[in-house]
């Protein structure tokens, strides 16, 4: 098998898979990293190593649960879809993936219940990494990170800026490493979980592949190649929205109100207080230097993106 190197998250990832699930890693990363790709030369990413191998099995797929017991203490985190599982050893940086040929066409498997999900137990189990759950919009050049409580439009008001110009960064989770001097949050800006009706509303989603994710009403889309050249592995903020649907207006929070709505988030995983005053320390350096609103959502989409392009712009 092949080693390849490819970004994900941020991290620079080894990935080790059979030539049958190639499709997958192409799917899920895109193309591989270039030797002397120098487009993250300020700063060394953390190293993840990933290997696929292929079995057969009798069982259906099934919804893990969305952390399983002990992950944020068990020296090996295993997410297990009962036809398929994954890995996750985070004091060696590696995932293992045994993904069932019966999953090879089910990117909710591989993509959200696997690998996105031990991406996301890598970083909430790191001392110099932290999540939120967020997503990143650029209007312009300017960008913003987007966060709400589940059901508020996170996704959809996401999306709607891509459709509408926007660059995209990611709709459901952004991860920062302390290390990187820019003060980027890294995105996964390859697909998106988004209301079917909204997928089925825009006809250039027409032949994107799209899979139902069980038990929640949404659908994981691949974003179709016209989308290609706005999509982004990052973005340094210059904004950061709670949207809300209390109101229709724009208001101002303060970095401690702020930090607070997103303490579930950052301190996910960071038991040790020396790991979790660091990683706060970070975020509120960060936050110091960004304009921090609440930010009402109307039911016009259209004018939700005029309002974020006049924050950013005005």
């Amino acid at each position: 098998m092949r080693e390849d190197l490819y970004e994900f998250y941020g991290y620079r990832v080894a990935c080790t898979v059979p030539a049958e699930a190639e499709a997958v890693v192409g799917r899920l990363f895109g193309a591989p990293l270039r030797d002397g790709d120098a487009s993250r030369a300020a700063w060394a990413p953390q190293t993840v190593h990933l290997s696929v191998e292929l079995t057969d099995t009798d069982s259906d797929p099934v919804p893990p649960p969305y952390f399983p017991e002990h992950w944020d203490t068990s020296d090996v985190v295993v997410l297990d879809t009962a036809s398929s599982r994954a890995e996750v050893t985070p004091a060696r940086w590696t995932v293992r993936v045994t993904l069932a040929r019966s999953d090879l066409g089910n990117p909710v498997v591989w993509g959200r219940w696997l690998v996105e999900k031990a991406f996301l137990v890598l970083t909430l189990r790191s001392g110099r990494h932290y999540g939120l759950h967020a997503g990143a919009l650029s209007v312009d050049g300017r960008a913003a990170l987007v966060t709400a409580d589940s059901g508020v439009g996170k996704s959809t008001f996401t999306a709607w800026g891509l459709f509408k110009g926007a660059d995209f960064a990611g709709e459901d989770a952004m991860m920062r490493h302390i290390d990187d001097p820019e003060g980027r949050f890294w995105g996964y800006p390859r697909c998106a979980y988004l209301d079917p009706a909204l997928i089925k509303g825009r006809p250039e989603l027409a032949d994107a592949p799209a899979a139902p994710v069980p038990a929640r009403e949404k659908s994981r889309v691949e974003w179709p190649a016209r989308y290609e050249s706005r999509l982004l592995p990052a973005v340094r903020p210059r904004a950061l929205l709670v949207l809300t649907r209390e109101h229709e207006t724009v208001r101002p929070l303060d970095i401690d109100a702020v930090l607070g709505l997103c303490r579930d988030d950052f301190a996910a995983g960071k038991a040790d207080p020396a790991v979790l005053e660091r990683v706060e320390g970070d975020l509120r350096e960060l936050l110091s230097g960004m304009n921090l609103l609440q930010f009402g959502l109307s039911t016009d989409l259209d004018s939700n993106f005029a309002r974020l392009a006049a924050v950013l712009h005005g």
